[in-house]
Order: structure tokens, then C-alpha cells, then sequence
């Protein structure tokens, strides 16, 4: 499978923990890098990397988004790294709680990969998808049932699109983190035993060796990290 190294690589949730590793990866690697974020102009972005506006819980500004890396080049890859998590049994959680969830962690990054897929489908020439799930997608613990249902879903869909647009070159993947070692987790378990969590540059590492001409045969898999 041929896939095109050249173009715009989009990078959901690139101003987070994990985000922010892969997109340093990838700009110090020489890829033009687009970040869809609601705030536009914050922290200075790296060279070679741009951000526009759009909110991934809508789907016009996904669109938006859409028209505007096509406008920069070829919509080559994208990495949807956005999320979000809350705790919950699956008979005590609420309504609004399983809602925030889906959004966070299903509905708004299958609107990114959706308007990737079409562009990249358009386009013709292939292209790289990687969803970050987690190990909670497949590994059950108690009290994280929306959070678990939902990244258990995003990696499905993954593999759903895998098996979609194979016949398009377009490679799908999912990367599933064990915890990773970010300051928000640090400040919510603070007497964790840390020795078992991974890095965000080990797994923004995965990510990057997933767009890579090496990994132009994988598709449809889910890989641990960590």
C-alpha cells in the first residue's frame, strides 16, 4: 500500500499533553501541521505549523475546517488526539455525564475523521488515519463506564474505517495509551504509583512510526502503548 508523505497532517487535540508531543514530532520532522482549536493565537505554534478555528462538537466548523487545509494542500493524515475523561459507574452515572463523554471522546473526533476520510477519498491519492483510544477501551475496570464505552467505540469506528477505505489507500490505525504521564494526571492521583504509566513522547512516538513509510501495510489495528 502506497501512501503520500506529502501535505497537511491535522492533529485534533494538538495543544494537549499528548497532542502537543505529537505535533513537535512531527513539525521537527518537517510535516506541515494544521491545529484545529476553538482559540486561535494562544501559545506560539512551532515552525510549520498552523492553527484554525473550529470546534469539533460542530459539525459546520468541522466543514469549515475541511475547506480550509484543503485550501493550504492535500489533506494527507490526520491524528485525532482530543478527549476528555470522568469517572462513573455504568448504574449511577448520569445523563450528562455520559453525553460529555461521547462528545468528547466518539463524536468529536468521528467528525474530524469523517471530514479527513472525504477529503483524502476526493483527493485520490490515500492518506494516514490514527485514532488515540486507551487501554480502557478493551481492558474493563471498575468506575469509568461512560469514559470506557466511548473510547471502546472510537476504537470500533477505527476499525470500521480501516476496513472502509482500505480499497482507497487509506490507512486507518488506533493507538491505545495505558496512563500517561501528564500533569493533569499527576494533580488527580497524586499518590500513584507512577512506575507503570508512559510518556507522551513514547506514544506520540507510535504515532509518528504510524504516518511513517514503514507502517505503509498496517491497518485496522489497535496498538498498546504502554
Amino acid at each position: 500500500m502506497v501512501v503520500r508523505q506529502q501535505g497537511i497532517t491535522v492533529v485534533g487535540g494538538g495543544r494537549g499533553a499528548l497532542g502537543s508531543a505529537v505535533v513537535s514530532r512531527l513539525a521537527a520532522a518537517g510535516r506541515r501541521v494544521v491545529i484545529p482549536t476553538r482559540h486561535p493565537g494562544g501559545a506560539a505554534a512551532p515552525p510549520g505549523v498552523t492553527e484554525i478555528e473550529c470546534d469539533l462538537d460542530d459539525a459546520g466548523s468541522v466543514e469549515r475546517l475541511r475547506a480550509g487545509v484543503e485550501a493550504m494542500g492535500a489533506w494527507a493524515a490526520v491524528v485525532s488526539a482530543s478527549g476528555g475523561y470522568a469517572g462513573g459507574r455504568a448504574h449511577e452515572v448520569d445523563d450528562a455525564a455520559i453525553e460529555a463523554q461521547l462528545s468528547a471522546n466518539l463524536l468529536g473526533p468521528w467528525r474530524l475523521v469523517r471530514a479527513a476520510a472525504a477529503s483524502m477519498v476526493a483527493g485520490g491519492a490515500g492518506g494516514r488515519i490514527v485514532v488515540v483510544a486507551s487501554r480502557a477501551a478493551v481492558d474493563v475496570a471498575h468506575g469509568q463506564a461512560a469514559y470506557q464505552v466511548s473510547k471502546a467505540a472510537v476504537l470500533r469506528l477505527a476499525q470500521v474505517m480501516a476496513a472502509e477505505l482500505r480499497a482507497h489507500a487509506i490507512t486507518v490505525n488506533a493507538v491505545l495509551p495505558g496512563t500517561m504521564d501528564t500533569r493533569a494526571n499527576r494533580e488527580s492521583m497524586p499518590n500513584a504509583n507512577r512506575s507503570s504509566w508512559v510518556s507522551t513522547d513514547s506514544v506520540a512516538e507510535v504515532i509518528e512510526w504510524l504516518l511513517s513509510d514503514a507502517a505503509a501495510a498496517v491497518t485496522g489495528a489497535a496498538i498498546p502503548a504502554g
